[in-house]
């Protein structure tokens, strides 16, 4: 009876807290999700289904990088998380402001160009990014 009663209290403790992060989830999408864009020195708002997309892919990535009902980060989750957003940042910039995405690029070690469309180039520089933060 122990080993059941130890066994609920662990997986109702995992289930509450993967609950509570996974709400911070959208807060945290929301804030680094930017809502405008600089386009050739003019702020534009960005389409709010374009805005809804991106903020539910970034939700949707940081509870893949959880394991365990969303409560524990895998190894290197959270980094993996915070690498993401710049490659997001790499994407907004690349069509409007070819510098600054060079410059983010160029701040991991990358020297040629990325496609910003590309999954193979995603993969890329996030791996890139996560051994410039010593991770992968």
């Amino acid at each position: 009876m122990a080993p059941a009663l130890a066994l609920a209290v662990v997986a109702t403790t995992g289930l509450v807290v993967g609950h509570v992060r996974q709400s911070q989830d959208v807060a945290w999408c929301k804030k680094v999700t930017p809502s405008t864009l600089t386009v050739k020195g003019v702020k534009e708002p960005v389409d709010p289904t374009v805005l809804k997309e991106a903020r539910s892919g970034c939700v949707a990535q940081r509870r893949d990088q959880r394991g365990i009902f969303g409560a524990v980060w895998r190894t290197g989750g959270r980094e993996t998380a915070v690498c993401a957003v710049d490659w997001g940042r790499y994407q907004q910039l690349f069509d409007s402001d070819q510098a600054a995405a060079t410059a983010l690029t160029k701040h991991f070690g990358i020297t040629d160009s990325l496609d910003a469309g590309s999954k193979s180039d995603q993969q890329r520089f996030i791996t890139t990014c996560l051994k410039a933060k010593h991770i992968a």
